[in-house]
């Protein structure tokens, strides 16, 4: 049984199969590409790119570099379409390696070049399922660091195999350094190049080993070391804790799995090879030189602010989102494997939604069907696998369980992410593909022995397959028409008077505005509402605006950048307060008792140590008893007084939203978006314009500027794609969706508060268009119109009352109200005939609707 790939393969009709799989693949997803951002890390990534920012930790330094060049080669492409077709690029360079590498693994077990079609066919077939499987797809016409991810996971693994076909006692030592060299610039695209690491090893040392040692004890020492090795990360994990190094257990970890490979190596590789191996893993690492030197320059995005070693070894650790351990499970395994990892898995192949709305048959049973082919299909693929060859099946088995098991227990993903994690375990999807491939080749191979036209006929059957897979994710992946992202972030932009500092909640609402402030986007367009003159920034903070001004017009080149975007999520960071205080001219002015400000440099410390420093006013509070807190500015007339319970627990970020309302209300417009969920007690403070609130020192309930409201949701705001039914919507875009709609309902309650009917509806009926679920909303609707229809009675307008009446009947048929209304109608109008007709759109019992038939005779 052949333990490397054979040379039975033609190695010029490999390489043109493989570029038209590259090329077929880019043309589908060039296609279907945005031509704008996304939502999520998208605008980050592409703002990032645009103006070499630093986006969050770990900061993919390569894939910003990458995306930067992909800018300058555009020539005048607007950048988030550059940036978005690296991602294409890569991607389609991904799926060309995996039909590379599973052409090798399948010649493992061909025996002349005859059978080379076997190897053609399941390579192809591979790359076809992994190309347009969903999250791979998503990943790949969106600016995201995983279709680069993908694409080096995927060059190592056929780079391993060449070496191994290649190589005789450990010669060709020059493509084993490529493979570091590799795994360590993907180190600068996503950390999560290393997943596969303990498996490629695997494949490079099991010829070697098993030949030298025997299989038994190969496989008894294999079991021995991988207990000594998580030994050794359990003991350090316990050490780092208290040294305060959490990241210690890993290093430890890495360390001694390099010592195990010296130890069975040394005497097959000189010395020089073991420094060029270190050489290379520090040029791969090199791109994060880039952090340190940008961040020390400002750009405009500069999460972590890495620009000391110190801020740039915690950026590069993450500790900037806690430390975890994987043997400290923040959900059950079961839970992470069963309803993320398999949930994830149904989403991957044949988008049932659609086949089945296609096909006019229940969605439950098109999953049904879906989920067994892809079981079926790949385990049997994986039994076909081992049958034909164990070493080659050993290899795949190796990087599967890698990217799929183990992948689940090291990431050890919580119970409450904050979005779906599908695109963590891309990497395992895209394996299974080639089992699902290897499994057709088992169909056609069983079909083939009893007669050569079976044979065809189940090529054609294995090809259908991801046709399908490909034509029904179509749709749901074309975002060639979908600006919905671009124009939520302007929308927020457009909402803001001049100067306005505005807090955001999350990604969704901070990236795409970022993205609207730094990059030129021609599909953008800028307003700046009137102000009111209510503001009167005194010298200080003119001087901080004036500055801010002119360092955002060097660095941004897109709308609205005098608005100022705080995010409360990073605002539980000093850096970041620092930032928003030095760069956008946001006053930020701690103070003594007394009233008077403290020194800059004390001021400094109490922010840098706002996470660590007890005694530093920002650092986390727990409230003692129900308090009312009064909240004063620079201005007496001006002031608040927010609420809160006891026990309750005031964050960094908190206290920084209440020391920047105290320095800057008055000065400048403050707005919170209508996607905070947390205003820190100014709940009564706030008057909604739109997808805005904007802080005001009157106090009310409901408090609505229902002329910006009109304004901003009639003229202001854009809703490209949203009505077109060729633009898919997923569930993220849907929830944010309902913030346009909420919008028209707020105008549609302050309309109805005023008894102005027909705008009421108006607005309830286009915000009903936002909404999921319309239904909901249809007896409120229903109300509307039965009080519209009291109002014309009382004016004579009665053919109008039976109109309204009649809709309000359509909209809410089972109303136990109606009969009475209708024939009450009935009888000021005079007007029987139509009452009847409108009381048999009811819903009522037929003997019922008889009754009231005979009651309202004439």
């Amino acid at each position: 049984m052949n333990l490397k790939p054979q040379p039975f393969v033609n190695k010029r009709d490999n390489s043109i199969i493989a570029f038209l799989i590259f090329v077929g693949t880019l043309v589908v997803y060039w296609l279907t590409l945005a031509r704008s951002l996304s939502f999520w890390d998208a605008g980050e990534y592409i703002t990032c790119s645009s103006i070499l920012g630093i986006p969050h930790p770990p900061g993919n330094p390569f894939y910003i570099l990458l995306g930067r060049f992909s800018t300058i080669l555009g020539l005048g492409v607007p950048h988030a379409q550059a940036v978005n077709f690296l991602s294409a690029v890569l991607a389609s360079l991904a799926v060309m390696f995996t039909y590379l590498f599973t052409v090798k693994l399948i010649s493992m077990w061909l025996q002349n070049p005859k059978q080379a079609y076997k190897a053609y066919l399941g390579g192809f077939l591979a790359a076809f399922y992994t190309a347009f499987s969903y999250t791979f797809w998503t990943n790949a016409i969106e600016a995201e660091v995983y279709s680069g991810l993908a694409f080096i996971i995927n060059l190592i693994v056929w780079l391993t195999l060449v070496w191994v076909e290649k190589s005789r006692d450990f010669s060709h030592q020059n493509i084993l350094l490529l493979i570091i060299y590799v795994f360590f610039l993907g180190f600068g695209i996503h950390q999560t190049s290393l997943q596969i690491a303990p498996a490629i090893l695997f494949i490079v040392v099991y010829p070697l080993l098993r030949d030298n040692i025997g299989s038994k004890e190969f496989w008894s020492r294999l079991i021995i070391y991988l207990i000594s090795l998580i030994g050794i990360y359990l003991i350090f994990n316990a050490v780092g804790k208290q040294l305060q190094i959490p990241a210690l257990s890993k290093y430890m970890f890495a360390l001694g799995s390099v010592a195990l490979m010296y130890y069975h190596l040394k005497e097959k590789f000189q010395k020089k090879i073991w420094l060029l191996g270190i050489l290379f893993i520090l040029v791969g690492l090199s791109s994060h030189i880039y952090l340190l030197v940008r961040s020390e320059l400002q750009p405009f995005i500069n999460e972590g602010n890495p620009h000391n070693i110190p801020m740039f070894i915690e950026y590069v650790l993450r500790k900037q989102y806690g430390s975890t351990s994987m043997f400290v499970r923040r959900a059950s395994f079961i839970y992470q494997l069963k309803d993320q990892f398999l949930k994830y898995f149904s989403w991957q192949f044949f988008n049932t939604e659609v086949i089945a709305y296609f096909l006019q048959i229940p969605q439950r049973f098109v999953q049904f069907l879906a989920n067994l082919i892809v079981t079926l299909l790949g385990i049997g693929g994986a039994y076909y696998h081992y049958k034909k060859n164990k070493h080659s099946f050993a290899y795949m088995l190796a990087l599967f369980l890698m990217a799929s098991i183990a992948m689940v227990f090291v990431l050890n993903l919580s119970d409450a992410e904050v979005r779906e994690r599908d695109y963590f375990f891309v990497t395992a999807y895209n394996f299974w593909a080639v089992w699902l491939a290897i499994g057709s080749l088992a169909i056609v191979n069983f079909f083939r022995k009893n007669k050569k036209i079976f044979g065809y006929l189940a090529i054609i059957l294995v090809i259908m397959l991801p046709t399908i897979n490909l034509f029904s994710q179509y749709k749901i992946h074309d975002r060639s028409e979908e600006y919905i992202a671009l124009d939520y972030g302007q929308n927020i932009l457009n909402s803001v008077e001049k100067n306005a500092i505005i807090f955001t909640n999350g990604d969704n609402d901070t990236f795409p505005a970022w993205y609207a402030q730094a990059v030129f986007d021609p599909k953008a367009t800028e307003y700046i509402p009137e102000t009111d003159n209510e503001y009167h920034p005194d010298k200080q903070a003119q001087e901080a605006i004036s500055t801010a001004m002119a360092y955002k017009n060097e660095q941004c080149k897109g709308i609205r950048k005098d608005v100022t975007i705080a995010n409360l999520s990073l605002l539980n960071t000093g850096w970041y307060i620092k930032q928003l205080r030095d760069l956008e001219g946001v006053m930020f002015v701690l103070r003594n008792r007394s009233g008077k400000p403290l020194p800059i440099e004390k001021q400094n410390e109490y922010i840098e140590g706002c996470e660590t420093m007890r005694s530093s006013p920002l650092s986390p509070k727990i409230v003692p008893q129900d308090i009312s807190l009064p909240v004063s500015t620079d201005f007496p007339d001006k002031s608040f007084v927010v609420n809160f319970p006891k026990d309750k627990i005031l964050y960094t970020k908190d206290l920084a939203v209440l020391q920047i309302i105290k320095d800057n209300y008055g000065k400048r417009p403050i707005y919170f978006a209508v996607t905070v969920g947390d205003v820190v007690g100014f709940d009564k403070y706030l008057k909604n314009e739109g997808m805005v609130d904007r802080l005001v020192t009157e106090k009310a309930e409901y408090n609505y500027d229902i002329d910006r409201i009109t304004t901003n949701i009639d003229s202001v705001y854009s809703y490209r794609g949203i009505f077109d039914e060729t633009v898919y919507k997923d569930r993220n875009m849907s929830r944010l969706l309902n913030n346009y709609g909420a919008s028209f309902m707020r105008a549609s309650q302050y309309y109805h508060q005023h008894d102005d009917y027909e705008n009421a509806i108006k607005y309830m009926r286009r915000g009903m268009d936002f909404i999921q679920q319309q239904q909901r909303f249809n007896s409120s609707l229903a109300r509307l119109y039965l009080e519209y229809s009291y109002q014309l009675i009382e004016k004579d307008s009665t053919k109008a009352a039976f109109d309204k009446l009649e809709t309000a009947v359509e909209l809410d048929p089972s109303n136990q109200y109606l009969p009475g209304i209708i024939s009450e109608y009935a009888r000021i109008t005079n007007d029987f005939e139509r009452a009847k007709q409108i009381l048999e759109k009811t819903n009522l019992d037929s003997s019922l609707k008889k009754n009231f038939f005979e009651r309202l005779k004439p």
